[in-house]
Formats: C-alpha cells, structure tokens, sequence
C-alpha cells in the first residue's frame, strides 16, 4: 500500500528528476504535516528525518522496519529509475547518436 502510493506519486513527476530525490521529497511532504491517512501514520512512525549543515537531507528508519521500509523504498526507486532507463534505450535508434553536418 505504501509502495502504491509512492508509485502515484512518482508517475505525477516529470521524468528528468531522479526517483531518488523524488523520494525525498514524498517523504518530507509526508513528514511535514499532520497525518490523515494510514499510509502517512506509518511513515510518521517508522522514518525520521534529519537535515545536516550543508543542508543535505538523510532518512532513518527508528526502529528495525523503519529501516526495512526505507530500504524497501529506495529499492522500488531505483527500479523505477531503471526502468526508466530501459524504456529510452528500447526507443533510441542508432541514428539518433549520429553526428549532423552543419
């Protein structure tokens, strides 16, 4: 069910930004405000999120799943990211990397 809804999220996403930070962000909006369903009281439950100097965010799960839950995310990200990946390789044509005369 939450990967469900990280998947709607993700497919709402221009296809230029990484998954990852699309998870970040997914994560943050989630955190940043008051749960109103199960999915998001999970989340408020099992993951914390910390913010260092260089303002960079990290992910921590507060208990063992929280852990698995982030873990379980960032893997469903990067297959989504690799399909991504594969879905413009198979539409690629050879000619398309050919150099032009000008």
């Amino acid at each position: 069910m939450i990967l469900k809804a990280f998947s709607k999220y993700l497919q709402s996403y221009n296809e230029d930004t990484p998954c990852v930070i699309l998870l970040v962000r997914w994560i943050r909006k989630i955190l940043d405000k008051e749960p109103t369903n199960n999915i998001e009281r999970i989340i408020h439950h099992e993951i914390n999120i910390s913010k260092n100097k260089m303002g960079m965010f990290l992910l921590t799960g507060k208990g063992k799943s929280g852990q698995t839950l982030i873990e379980s995310l960032y893997s469903f990200a990067m297959s989504y990211e690799q399909q991504k990946f594969t879905r413009w390789v198979h539409n690629t044509k050879a000619s398309d990397f050919d150099e032009k005369e000008m």
